[in-house]
């Protein structure tokens, strides 16, 4: 072993430290809460939303699991979570598209598996294993499996790692969850406002908006300005693709996530954005009205969600004249200036804790 180990630290095979797809049962036909793809935030450790549906086949876990995702795109676009909100010894059920990290009795500590999995040396591992045909490729869970770590051999020294890391986590569910009151707060506003439709005239998404298609990122350098897909900032580049406020809608994926824009940004083609007449509608008055429609009854898709510009185009809306929408636009403006504030926080929290995490798994920095 070699002598540059931080000391206390070991290293080991993965297969070692943790255990890959333990087995769990649920019965046929029961019905059980499951976590689809679609319910996994990128880059985030909160599981935030799942179904409760009849089990006819899956991967299977419980609390203290993290998910990892091993297909492409999902892997690399950060698809990883930690079960945390399970009742005791439930166990659910999701896609077979996971692969399941539980932590070894007295070897391993389960909030510091997540850290690991989403450290950077992990994700290039299990990237760099992947095989298939193109767009569907797959983690090689043997290679992965017994790829070796320097590790630390003390659960106690792990735990405070994932203390340290899980802080800044914390804080930005902490945030998500303000966010989701002060949104909540003004979409009841808004649909207070609708009450009343006697200046209200028929129009469609065309006549308000120029829907644009997003663009390739990979030849800008790493900035200031976000670059959003559908589900939501990937990075942050060094140019913008329109620098006005613009109500983005997701191409592909889930096709409810609406964002609403008022800095210079960049979107991938996953991700349309929209130029907005302000001489006929507020942008913010509109991106509250769009979040009353369930735009995943325009879907076209089959294997992924998709939307295109005719349909959406052809979408009949109900709009106030400009004064009216000035009113309630002016509350909405003020609730959502809060939560752009949280997110700010959010992306600088995230950013601190990126630094740490190599720093911390990798003995750099000891606790």
């Amino acid at each position: 072993m070699s002598s540059s180990l931080p000391q206390g630290w070991e290293e080991k095979e993965l297969i070692e430290f943790i255990d890959f797809n333990p087995k769990e049962s649920i019965k046929k036909g029961t019905v059980s809460k499951s976590i689809p793809m679609a319910c996994l935030s990128e880059y985030c450790k909160t599981i935030s939303e799942y179904e409760e549906k009849e089990f006819k086949g899956g991967t299977k876990f419980r609390n203290g699991d993290t998910l990892l995702a091993r297909i492409t795109p999902c892997l690399e676009n950060g698809k990883t979570a930690f079960v945390d909100f399970l009742d005791e010894k439930e166990v659910a059920f999701g896609s077979t598209e996971y692969i399941v990290l539980r932590e070894k009795e007295k070897i391993s500590d389960r909030h510091f598996i997540y850290y690991l999995s989403i450290s950077p040396q992990f994700r290039e591992i299990a990237i760099k294993s992947m095989t298939g045909s193109s767009g569907r490729q797959r983690v090689q869970n043997d290679v992965l499996f017994k790829e070796k770590f320097i590790l630390p051999s003390d659960i106690s020294e792990q735990k405070r790692i994932a203390d340290i890391l899980s802080a800044f986590d914390d804080k930005i569910e902490l945030n998500n969850q303000m966010n989701q009151t002060l949104e909540n707060i003004a979409t009841a506003l808004f649909i207070d406002s609708l009450s009343d439709k006697e200046s209200f005239m028929e129009t469609t998404l065309d006549d308000l908006v120029d829907i644009k298609y997003g663009k390739d990122h990979k030849h800008l350098d790493d900035g200031t300005m976000p670059l959003y897909g559908s589900g939501g900032i990937m990075r942050f580049v060094n140019d913008f693709l329109y620098d006005k406020e613009s109500i983005l809608i997701p191409r592909k994926g889930t096709l409810g996530n609406l964002f609403f824009i008022q800095k210079p940004f960049w979107t991938v083609d996953t991700i349309f954005y929209t130029e907005i007449d302000t001489t006929k509608v507020i942008p913010i008055y509109l991106y509250y009205l769009l979040k009353r429609f369930d735009l995943a009854n325009l879907n076209v898709g089959s294997a992924v969600p998709s939307l295109t510009k005719q349909a959406l185009n052809a979408l009949k809306l109900e709009i106030p004249n400009i004064i009216v929408q000035k009113k309630v636009s002016d509350i909405l403006a003020s609730l959502h200036n809060k939560i752009l504030g949280n997110i700010e926080e959010n992306q600088t929290l995230k950013k601190q804790r990126d630094t740490l995490l190599p720093k911390l798994m990798s003995g750099e920095i000891r606790v």
